[in-house]
């Protein structure tokens, strides 16, 4: 009988957490090194085989996707480190396979961890999180709708003192939803119009009532043209969601 069992396991368990730890910092995938390459074996290919490789994500992409999601998890407490992580899946899900990306990543319940982030951090990492809503509104519009994301970006949008780049970035992804018939008509019914002309009938906030302010270098112009292309954003979210009703502005 091993009666060491249980300290060697717990042994093995600390240098697993470990090393997950170490390919986290280093943003290297956390798998076994590949010793064969798939040159070869691409070159002999066949058309159709082709087709069918580049219509789906590549190991390396859902090895990187799953490496994120968890770090999204493991980096809760650490808003410099969540926003890198946001950062890389936003870079991850620009492939040029994202259509067959995006659908892995909801089948990962991505969606319901970056709402989740929209809802509770802010700064870049809510920046980037709204990035990422944006890229899946264009491919899988409607399992974003039933993740319940109309309601998070409303809130995001209304929320007093948010910076001219949040508003327009929740704005956009809200734009991308209406793109499809049955977001469309729950944007209306959740009332995202009469939000989108109040944003549009607003004045622009001062520096000092900014809460969820972005580090930037850009000048009061810099400025400005963020307030303009938050009006910008609301006018087009408005004129796709059927233009103005009878309501005042909110300021």
């Amino acid at each position: 009988m091993n009666y060491n069992y249980d300290t060697e396991m717990d042994l093995r368990w600390e240098a697993d957490q470990a090393r997950r730890r170490k390919c986290l910092m280093l943003g290297i995938p956390d798998m076994p090194i590949r010793r064969i390459t798939t040159g070869a074996k691409e070159a002999t290919l066949a058309p159709a085989d082709l087709d069918q490789t580049a219509a789906s994500p590549s190991p390396r992409s859902r090895t990187s996707l799953g490496v994120a999601l968890s770090a999204l998890t493991i980096n809760r407490g650490d808003p410099r480190h969540l926003g890198k992580v946001m950062q890389e899946i936003l870079e991850i899900l620009s492939d040029r396979n994202r259509i067959s990306i995006h659908k892995e990543f909801v089948d990962l319940k991505g969606v319901d961890s970056i709402l989740d982030i929209v809802s509770t951090e802010d700064g870049e990492t809510l920046l980037y999180s709204l990035h990422v809503l944006d890229k899946l509104t264009r491919t899988c519009a409607r399992e974003v709708c039933a993740g319940g994301a109309i309601e998070v970006l409303k809130r995001v949008s209304e929320k007093e003192g948010q910076a001219p780049q949040i508003i327009s970035s929740a704005l956009q992804a809200l734009l991308g939803l209406s793109f499809d018939s049955e977001c469309k008509a729950l944007l209306i019914r959740h009332g995202v119009r009469e939000v989108a002309q109040a944003v549009k009938e607003s004045e622009p906030y001062d520096a000092k009532e900014v809460i969820s302010a972005v580090p930037t270098e850009e000048s009061l112009r810099a400025a400005e043209e963020d307030w303009y292309k938050v009006h910008l954003t609301a006018g087009r979210l408005l004129t796709r969601l059927g233009g103005p009703t009878k309501l005042t502005g909110r300021r």
